[in-house]
């Protein structure tokens, strides 16, 4: 039996339903994109930093000591087993002359965390500098520029040769501390290390690890290795600590006999000779000089990094763990409404074909043969839908999606990757949504004899409907919404399509605009509602009794409106899904009353105000989610020296980013055993004193070793919430785009479906407009329910999401605006009545004849 008229009319079904045919290929693309987009970028943006990482070596350790690195220091990181390679430089952080500009300023390393040339060239001789590529709008190509603190370094003035990236600082903004200029760094740059005074000891050391280079650095596996190598260096590093430390109290104590000895040298000399013995007075003072230097850098200490502490490293690590959530949530829902949608789109065209179906079985033709025409429509309108998403969500989504994240990293070069597992795995989903569902729809007319495939399938009968029940509702209803409830009720199928389609895309839109109220002003309130001082001024505990007067007079200044004092530490612990060490600032306010002035301490869910305990602790509301801890548990925390310290949670306390531990001085001294004094001032400035000058002067004090200004904080919360918030604002985009593509969709099949009906209402004389809202009653109404099953939805789903969604030291806004709700429901209410004034020309152009003409 010849094939081909039967191939020639499954080409031709294509263009006499080229509508269904564009609509499976819409659902199909958008599902397409947003499943195969998201769940690449992810990989693509860890794979586009390992391969940066491993192009400039970046190092798996750095260490660095309060005395440098001597020759035996040296030695123990060579002599290390599992160390490849390991470079020695130096680090000097000074300001630039007449700017509030501070720079480090490394020495040009030695294969180790290489930079990356953006312009110009590294320095070739002692007095070049390369600057980093972020000041290349402030400075220029063979400028000159003038340090105020020459260091360890031969030279003042450096020319500028080029700019740099540097493969240890990913963040754009949040460069690092310092104890110079206004305590915020602005850049960092890099000279030879010939450029250094030499005879100095080495500040700093660059390791990388033989087995860490086959390893994925986002691995559990590599942060493993790396914490095990690390602890055995330190172990090391930590006996000759020891060991220096004894020479050092020797020699503070020869200093101190010494400095005795020519004092009361100069002292008897003076009696016996007016003039006195200068080189005697010089001597006791460069003694006293060399005491209080080794008392200021107290005890020998190594600290060893990891990658995770170099700027932006785990945000932007965190930041692709966010997509990867979203890839989890998202598209998953977008293939459920479009699998829905397209079982509804095939399962109507199978049945609008039932009369050919039975024609051709009674011709002959196989069931195989039958299926050919809805398995080639189908496999056409999915695969080219695939393909079309398949190369959005590969080429542009995720270029998209790590624009918006670049913004904050320094990162560039991204990397595209193709995966056919991927591909494939979208095109048989999409297959069995399309072709398995015409299939599914198919079977049971092909079980039926030829001769009853021949004649029009019957109507649905009419019943008595639940409503009907409740005669004092049904009687006050008209007669056309009498029919449109009836209708609703006869054709359930329909209805259930509509309402979860309807549901999914607002579900998905609540969703979207509610993360986008959760980002929103986040920073807005945490530096103003919560947080209110501007500054925290850690002050220097070696300072002399005149720097500490020139302190207390900048903090009682006209530009400062108020202070008070606290203990500040920074505590650390691992937790989290991926046992990330968590930073946690310790504050204990010196005066609880005069605190709150500078610090709102609510819980946020009964809006009370919460008073420090005499022997326990409060917590930030996120810490206490990754420590799964309440109040009255116990947590354990490790200090700056290392030792762990148990404390009892006494309260959750609101507060979206960052960690903090807040207690009492009286529970300070239970917890760390150890007498309360302050280390540290919260100042709030005048309006319109200028943050950056009034940072500069408390360093310029020589009272204070630190600052932390919270713009740069907000400025970080901001940048990582404008990069989700540009995500969002692509995932809404998607979720209209589908619901236009399924009201339309829907809204057509109703009415093909029914054309028979819709003319014989004309017949009797309905007008156009009537006919319409004859059936687009139904489409309101279902999509009014599925508006409001779609906000349960959206409330279900932005819950899980914000939940999952943040990085480990943040939390979102869970409230959700009533703007949202009325947007979210705007949109597929816009879109249904658009479909209308289409739907509304198509029924003014039906031929009421031929389409009552008779089908027997």
């Amino acid at each position: 039996m010849s094939k081909r008229i039967l191939w020639k009319d499954a080409w031709q079904a294509i263009s006499r339903s080229l509508g269904r045919f564009i609509a499976i290929f819409l659902l199909m693309a958008v599902s397409a994109f947003a499943l195969i987009g998201l769940k690449i970028t992810g990989p693509d943006m860890r794979q586009t930093a390992t391969s940066f990482f491993a192009q400039h070596h970046l190092a798996d350790t750095t260490i660095t000591s309060n005395y440098g690195l001597d020759s035996r220091d040296r030695q123990i990181i060579r002599q290390q087993k599992s160390v490849k390679q390991v470079d020695f430089g130096y680090l000097q952080d000074s300001t630039i002359d007449q700017t509030n500009r501070a720079l480090r300023i490394f020495s040009q390393t030695n294969g180790v965390s290489s930079w990356q040339t953006v312009s110009g060239h590294l320095p070739h001789h002692d007095d070049e500098i390369a600057v980093s590529y972020l000041l290349k709008g402030k400075y220029h190509i063979g400028q000159w520029i003038t340090l105020k603190q020459a260091g360890s370094l031969k030279h003042r003035q450096f020319k500028i040769v080029g700019f740099a990236r540097s493969s240890e600082y990913l963040d754009r903004s949040d460069i690092g501390q310092t104890t110079v200029g206004t305590g915020q760094l602005s850049g960092v740059a890099v000279v030879k290390k010939s450029a250094f005074k030499t005879g100095t000891a080495y500040a700093i050391a660059r390791v990388t690890y033989n087995q860490t280079a086959k390893m994925n650095p986002y691995s559990s596996r590599y942060t493993n290795y790396v914490e095990k190598q690390q602890q055995q260096l330190k172990k090391a590093l930590n006996r000759h600590g020891k060991t220096k430390q004894q020479k050092l109290e020797r020699q503070l104590k020869t200093a101190q006999q010494q400095l005795t000895q020519a004092t009361q040298q100069a002292a008897v000399f003076q009696q016996t000779n007016a003039a006195g013995n200068s080189a005697l007075i010089q001597q006791a003072a460069a003694l006293k000089k060399q005491q209080a230097k080794l008392k200021q850098l107290g005890t020998p200490t190594y600290t060893l990094s990891d990658r995770t502490e170099n700027p932006g490293y785990a945000i932007y690590r965190s930041n692709a763990e966010r997509v990867d959530i979203l890839a989890n949530v998202f598209p998953v829902l977008l293939f459920a409404i479009a699998a829905l949608v397209s079982l509804t789109t095939m399962t109507r065209f199978v049945e609008e074909e039932r009369i050919q179906i039975g024609t051709l079985k009674a011709l002959g033709y196989s069931n195989a043969d039958v299926a050919k025409k809805f398995a080639l429509f189908s496999l056409l309108a999915s695969s080219a839908g695939v393909a079309l998403g398949a190369w959005g969500g590969f080429m542009v989504l995720p270029k998209i999606i790590f624009k918006a994240y670049a913004a904050n990293s320094t990162l560039s070069g991204f990397q595209l990757h193709f995966s056919w597992a991927l591909l494939l795995t979208t095109w048989l989903i999409a297959i069995l949504c399309t072709t398995g569902a015409a299939l599914w729809a198919l079977h049971r007319d092909l079980k039926a004899k030829p001769a009853a495939l021949l004649l029009p399938k019957p109507p649905k009968g009419g019943s008595r409907i639940l409503l009907e029940r409740w005669h004092w509702l049904w009687n006050r209803l008209s007669f056309n919404y009498k029919v449109t409830m009836r209708n609703l009720f006869r054709y359930k199928s329909r209805a259930l399509m509509t309402i979860f389609g309807v549901a999914g895309c607002t579900g998905l839109l609540v969703m979207g605009f509610g993360i986008r109220n959760s980002l929103s002003g986040i920073s807005n309130i945490e530096y103003s509602r919560i947080i209110k001082y501007d500054l925290i001024a850690v002050q220097n505990s070696n300072s002399s009794a005149k720097q500490r007067q020139q302190l207390k007079k900048e903090l009682n200044g006209k530009s400062v409106k108020g202070h008070t004092g606290i203990y500040f530490e920074q505590l650390t612990k691992k937790a989290g899904d991926d046992d990330a060490t968590q930073s946690i600032s310790l504050i204990v306010p010196n005066n609880e009353k005069n605190f709150k002035q500078y610090f709102a301490v609510k819980n946020r869910q009964t809006k009370k105000t919460l008073k420090l305990p005499q022997d326990g602790v409060i917590i930030s509301e996120k810490m206490a989610r990754l420590l799964n801890a309440k109040k009255g548990s116990s947590i354990k925390l490790k200090d700056a020296s290392g030792k762990w310290r148990t404390m009892k949670v006494a309260g959750i306390m609101e507060i979206y980013i960052g960690h903090y531990v807040l207690m009492s001085p009286q529970a300070y001294q239970k917890i760390f055993h150890q007498s309360y004094q302050t280390n540290a001032q919260l100042i709030t400035l005048k309006k319109g004193a200028k943050l950056q000058r009034e940072s500069q002067r408390l360093m310029a004090t020589g009272a204070v070793k630190g600052i932390n200004q919270n713009v740069n904080n907000q400025r970080t919360i901001d940048n990582i919430m404008g990069s989700l918030n540009r995500v969002m604002i692509i995932l809404i985009g998607l979720a209209a785009l589908l619901a236009l593509v399924v009201i339309y969709n829907l809204s057509n099949i109703n009415i093909e479906e029914r054309m028979r009906e819709l003319s014989t209402i004309k017949v009797l004389g309905f007008y156009d407009q009537e006919v319409t809202l004859y059936i687009y009653r139904e489409t309101v109404i279902l999509s009014v329910i599925g508006i409001l099953l779609g906000y349960l939805v959206g409330i279900g789903l932005h819950r899980f999401i914000i939940l999952s969604l943040p990085p480990a030291n943040a939390m979102f806004d869970p409230t959700m605006t009533l703007t949202n709700f009325i947007v979210s429901a705007l949109i597929p209410a816009v879109i249904t009545a658009g479909v209308a004034m289409a739907m509304h020309r198509k029924i003014r152009s039906v031929d009421m004849l031929d389409a009552l003409s008779s089908v027997d």
